[in-house]
């Protein structure tokens, strides 16, 4: 995705989150990230457990590629006079707690459908069986050196 000059990525954010036991992995810890220049932005995350999960605002990080990082994915962009009404809205997405199958990675989909429909462009070809599948490729790409 091209993004136009002036604007910030909207990108997700894939970190490795260990195993429940050999071979069984825990689900990847997404995130949003705006990257505001270069590789500093802010990272826009569900954090805490399934009795405590809230909504983190990160401002001013540098994304890393060491550690657990997994790969990212651009899939939309922001104008810098609007990022506070993005914070605002990302902020409102509600958690779930007390819910098994509920993770990071339904809070952004969920995230990104919001933005969607307040007019922030998120790619409309982003549907959540197509970013599991971006991202399953990141993994892999990881894993074979490439990334």
């Amino acid at each position: 995705m091209r993004v136009p000059l002036g604007h910030f990525p909207i990108e997700i954010v894939q970190y490795w989150r260990g195993e429940r036991a050999p071979g069984q992995p825990f689900p990847l810890h997404w995130a949003i990230f705006v990257r505001t220049a270069g590789s500093i932005g802010n990272y826009y995350h569900v954090l805490g457990n399934i009795d405590t999960f809230s909504v983190a605002i990160e401002r001013n990080i540098q994304q890393t590629i060491r550690g657990p990082w997994r790969g990212s994915h651009i899939v939309g962009f922001v104008a810098p006079h609007h990022l506070a009404a993005l914070e605002n809205a990302l902020y409102r997405v509600p958690v779930v707690r007390y819910d098994p199958s509920w993770n990071t990675q339904k809070w952004v989909h969920e995230a990104l459908r919001t933005l969607r429909s307040l007019n922030f462009f998120v790619d409309p070809e982003v549907t959540m069986a197509k970013l599991q599948t971006q991202m399953a490729c990141l993994i892999e790409a990881w894993e074979n050196g490439e990334i």
